[in-house]
């Protein structure tokens, strides 16, 4: 292995009298590279970790904002809350909820590509995390345009395809993004490890995103107009927010303004 060589991608190298290296990951990605320098010292990298540590700040700002935007969907289908405030500040509310988690995604996105040099933009494509972060802000801009179309008295006829069909692309999005994020995390397909940080955030996000696929299933329009099952669309909804509200809390915990 060449020195100075970033490794599979990523934004790490490996000195030439290294010994003793070794890599994991769900293959063909690598999040995590192991070796031993010339001095002794044994040198552990990890893609996520590396990411949320070097880039504290960008950390803690995703973090918060993906709790705010978390918290208007935990609000936005409680009955209470929507009697109190009236339909059309509750459909702002989702609205401006999905703008949080834009910007949210967006600077997730930013942090991964960062570290290949880029500064808004960027291409990485052996980068399990720039899959994960480009899946998870494809399914913010869908969340965008149906929580946009329900500012607005939509037609019978077109409810299913303008409102429910980006609600549903999103959370498919969400779901493969949170579960990429997860292996990313544990290295493998599957992992168990509650005792990590890490993997009680990316669990949580997985889980939140399976709430949000239901509440998409119980969503859709039957031809009548109306939302084939309210208690699973507006459930799904609380359950899956909590889940990333609670996720983005423990992520606040990884970075600090810097």
């Amino acid at each position: 292995m060449a020195a100075g060589t970033a490794l599979s991608g990523l934004p790490i190298r490996v000195p030439a009298d290294a010994t003793e290296v070794t890599t994991d990951g769900p293959r063909p990605f690598v999040t995590r590279v192991r070796y031993v320098r010339s001095d002794g010292r044994v040198v552990h990298w990890q893609a996520r970790a590396h990411r949320k540590v070097h880039g504290r700040g960008l950390t803690w700002w995703t973090a918060l904002l993906f709790a705010v935007g978390s918290v208007c969907f935990v609000v936005g289908p409680l009955p209470a809350y929507a009697e109190a405030v009236g339909a059309r500040a509750d459909a702002y509310t989702f609205f401006v909820g999905s703008l949080f988690f834009t910007t949210a995604g967006y600077l997730t996105y930013v942090q991964v590509v960062r570290e290949d040099g880029h500064r808004w933009f960027g291409w990485m494509p052996r980068h399990l995390g720039f899959w994960a972060a480009s899946i998870q802000l494809v399914g913010t801009l869908y969340f965008n345009v149906t929580t946009f179309a329900g500012l607005f008295d939509v037609p019978t006829d077109l409810a299913n395809r303008i409102v429910w069909r980006p609600d549903a692309l999103g959370s498919v999005c969400f779901l493969v993004a949170s579960a990429l994020a997860f292996v990313e995390a544990g290295h493998r397909w599957w992992s168990w490890r509650p005792g990590e940080r890490d993997w009680h955030i990316t669990a949580l996000n997985m889980w939140g995103s399976v709430f949000f696929g239901l509440s998409a299933v119980g969503a859709h329009y039957d031809p009548s107009g109306s939302i084939s099952h309210v208690q699973l669309a507006n459930g799904g909804t609380v359950l899956g927010a909590v889940c990333f509200l609670v996720a983005s809390l423990l992520m606040m915990g990884e970075g600090r303004p810097d």
